[in-house]
């Protein structure tokens, strides 16, 4: 396999993609990785971490900014490395593409260059977050790829997800849900409540509303909301998760005595175990579901070790047959789902990172 990885994205680019693409081409010595970025800038890291052969550069001389409105710089800068990176993709040169830069840019580049698998409006951001039973995932879709939806959008995140989550993590048959402020069926928004509807019609496991709570309980496997809610969701638990941890050292410290320093000690593998599951450098990226191929979008804070578990990402998802189980399921959809003419272009309605 052929990985692009966008080593001019993220807000410690283009360090981080150098290393993390090198750690990677490291550990998987039968896959390549194609950096794609400013070679002037990109060389000098690379002569200071010896790369094995199967990490290669491919030179693109602009890049695009985080605050950039995303489509507009996505269409103008035509050598930027995202729109470079897409291309290689798009023409068969790799098999998968990883960015830490501006999502909304992702999510244009992804419709502008590969296109939308057939039946899918608009493709959303899937975000996976830790559940407290048996160790499980929750995967919550849109993470912030559309800010304004139809409840026919969210009926169609939650067949690509239940999709995502059977083929990738292996789960028989994950239970659906819709984000609301309350489990009552009176509850929601017209949003949720038409989307529910349609829910109740389909084939999937849909067991009605969750609140934001029910995310990390186990309960359910698939959680779907417009892109908005979802981003702040998404975001408020990064802060929350890392938070806790921040609180409980500071705790801790305040103290200073001889029983708190001995049980700090005692505690560092359990809070080293807690970093791990609420840290999103583990998860390493979301994928963009209902694109025609396989985009990693990463956090824009990511480290060399968060773009080395994205690029894991997205090796297997290139292996797993996602694609695949995705249009299958899109397509039997259509049985249920209605369809609404083209409106507003999705690359207009991303929330950047």
């Amino acid at each position: 396999m052929r990985l692009v990885l966008d080593a001019m994205g993220g807000d410690h680019a283009p360090a981080a993609p150098v290393e993390g693409g090198v750690l990677f081409a490291r550990a998987h010595p039968g896959h390549q990785v194609l950096l794609v970025g400013d070679e002037a800038k990109v060389a000098p890291l690379l002569g200071k971490l010896r790369p094995p052969s199967n990490l290669q550069v491919h030179h693109a001389s602009e890049v695009v900014e985080m605050d950039e409105h995303a489509s507009t710089a996505f269409r103008r800068k035509r050598d930027s490395s995202l729109r470079v990176g897409f291309e290689l993709v798009r023409d068969g040169r790799a098999e998968a593409l990883v960015s830490a830069g501006n999502s909304g840019a992702v999510m244009a580049g992804g419709l502008l260059t590969l296109g939308r698998l057939p039946g899918v409006e608009r493709p959303a951001i899937a975000a996976l977050f830790p559940a407290l039973k048996g160790g499980g995932r929750c995967l919550l879709l849109d993470a912030g790829a559309n800010v304004d939806c139809k409840p026919t959008h969210l009926a169609q995140f939650a067949v690509m997800g239940e999709a995502y989550v059977r083929a990738r993590m292996g789960v028989a048959r994950p239970r659906v849900a819709v984000l609301s402020n309350g489990e009552e069926s009176s509850k929601g928004t017209p949003l949720t409540r038409e989307a529910s509807g349609l829910l109740r019609r389909s084939d999937l496991d849909f067991v009605g509303y969750v609140e934001g709570k029910d995310l990390f309980s186990g309960e359910v496997q698939v959680v779907v909301t417009d892109g908005f809610t979802g981003n702040v969701v998404l975001k408020t638990s990064e802060g929350v998760g890392m938070g806790v941890i921040g609180m409980l050292r500071q705790a801790i410290e305040r103290r200073g005595g001889l029983a708190e320093k001995v049980g700090a000690m005692l505690l560092q593998p359990a809070l080293a175990g807690l970093r791990r599951v609420v840290d999103y450098a583990e998860y390493g990226g979301a994928p963009l579901l209902g694109i025609q191929g396989v985009g990693i979008v990463a956090h824009g804070r990511s480290t060399p070790r968060a773009l080395f578990n994205a690029l894991g990402a997205a090796l297997a998802m290139a292996e797993g047959g996602v694609q695949a189980e995705l249009t299958r399921c899109i397509g039997r959809a259509g049985a249920w789902l209605p369809t609404h003419p083209k409106g507003k272009r999705a690359t207009d309605a991303g929330v950047s990172d």
